[in-house]
């Protein structure tokens, strides 16, 4: 019988000599589109837009580790400690990490610190998409590494994927690669941009004129680029005149120069033209909400409808960055300190505007089906904006708060009775069982009570942030 644990087939990335090979278009491969992708974000106001748009919107996320073990887990300390002592802020990672939007991918080498007995991480160095020389797979498709060239050597540098993170936008025959989130609005912005230069070429005609130069009879009219004959003499001139505030020009007996005016109609309305595909460029992002309201068009109700697609791409990245962190960096650091990394998970909050009068009805709506714990309070707090307070400080607020309704009903058991009904927390508080073969149906009641009081709570703080 055959190994079932053995892989038969392989990926069928078309990958030669470490070199990805993908795109049908030669242009976007390799280190040539890494230069036209460089391009469309630093030349285009569109593209650079967007971009910026999902950078805002990810960097406003909070971010924070959590256990299955619970706040006390030994392990979370190690990952808190690691984020203070790196040499360069989350934010900062953060920024280098969204490159693989525009490129696909970014490549990050983990550099490690001890610490006493533990092991640390520095910092995760970026190692440049244009920096790439090929990469390092196995037969069956898989990402054994990067090779880099660097400033110190004039040979390749193997980065280990081990010592390494990867991010990519899109993962498809595990291409290395990914797929930059700008491939698909390529031909939009190569339509945009030439269309642009020629318009810019028609403006600075319509504005100057059309220069010609009549040759006089007897002048060599014999086509050449040299400047020694009478049309190439001729050619040269008309090719460097620009009407500015040095124009001048000499000319030799019997020449005639003129400007041709143009007719001023236009076959085709370019601007038109430009923003239909400035829009797709948008659309291949779901950010065409950003152009809404620029030519009087677009309606309130359509502008939160797109935004709520941009959120959900948005949120999208940012499950990209935690469950990469969550998946590598995080088991290898682990094990460099003795521990496993079972439970452990990089959470973040919602990237984007939240529509809090949409979420506070929800809540008032399914509230009563969810267990709340002190996480999902830390989440609330920052998503309406209230002051921030860790699980532990939450859990202590509330135990002081229980403390002071059960003295409250110690010393004053008519106070704590006055206008409240015979299933409030006050209410149980001050009863108490009579004898001890009572005590399991009053444990039962004091839990029933005490989720009802919490919900009560939770509705109560719903009502008041609307």
């Amino acid at each position: 019988m055959a190994d079932i644990t053995k892989e038969i087939g392989e990926t069928g990335l078309r990958i030669w000599s470490g070199r990805v090979q993908e795109d049908f278009l030669s242009k976007l491969q390799g280190h040539q589109g890494v230069r036209l992708y460089n391009e469309m974000r630093f030349n285009s106001p569109v593209v650079g837009g967007l971009l910026l748009a999902i950078e805002q919107a990810i960097r406003s996320v909070d971010w924070f580790w959590t256990s299955e073990a619970g706040e006390d887990d030994p392990r979370l300390d190690i990952l808190k400690d690691s984020w203070k002592m790196m040499t360069q802020s989350w934010n900062d990672h953060i920024i280098e990490v969204l490159t693989f939007l525009p490129f696909g991918w970014a490549y990050f080498e983990t550099v490690y610190q001890r610490d006493g007995a533990r092991v640390l991480w520095r910092k995760f160095a970026l190692r440049g998409q244009d920096s790439l020389s090929r990469w390092d797979t196995d037969e069956k498709g898989g990402i054994k590494g990067m090779f880099q060239f660097t400033r110190q050597s004039i040979n390749e540098v193997l980065i280990p994927i081990e010592r390494s993170i990867l991010y990519r936008s899109r993962v498809e025959k595990n291409n290395p690669e990914g797929r930059s989130i700008l491939r698909t609005a390529y031909r939009s912005y190569y339509f945009a941009k030439n269309i642009e230069e020629i318009e810019g070429i028609g403006i600075e005609r319509d504005l100057a004129g059309l220069p010609v130069i009549v040759l006089p009879e007897g002048a060599d009219t014999t086509e050449s680029t040299s400047e020694n004959t009478d049309y190439g003499r001729a050619n040269a001139t008309v090719r460097r005149v620009r009407n500015d505030e040095q124009a001048g020009l000499v000319l030799p007996h019997d020449w005639d120069f003129k400007l041709l005016a143009s007719e001023g109609n236009k076959n085709f309305d370019t601007s038109a033209i430009i923003s239909r595909h400035e829009k797709r460029i948008l659309m291949s992002a779901l950010a065409q909400f950003l152009v809404l309201g620029m030519d009087q068009i677009g309606a309130l109700s359509l502008s939160e409808d797109q935004t709520d697609f941009f959120n959900m791409s948005v949120n999208a990245t940012a499950d990209i960055i935690s469950e990469t962190i969550t998946q590598f960096a995080v088991p290898r650091l682990m094990v460099l300190n003795g521990k496993n990394a079972e439970g452990l998970n990089l959470e973040h909050s919602p990237a984007g505007d939240v529509n809090i009068e949409v979420f506070t009805k929800s809540l008032a709506a399914a509230g009563a089906r969810i267990s709340w714990t002190p996480q999902d309070e830390v989440m609330l707090r920052s998503l309406m904006g209230l002051p921030e307070l860790t699980p532990k400080e939450i859990e202590e607020a509330r135990e002081e708060d229980n403390q002071r309704k059960l003295e409250m009903a110690r010393s004053s058991p008519g106070l704590a009775l006055q206008n409240r009904d015979d299933n409030s927390f006050e209410t149980f508080v001050a009863a108490t069982a009579p004898d001890d073969d009572d005590r399991r149906k009053h444990e039962r009641r004091w839990f029933r009570i005490v989720k009802g009081f919490f919900a009560a709570q939770k509705k109560r703080i719903v009502k008041e942030s609307k």
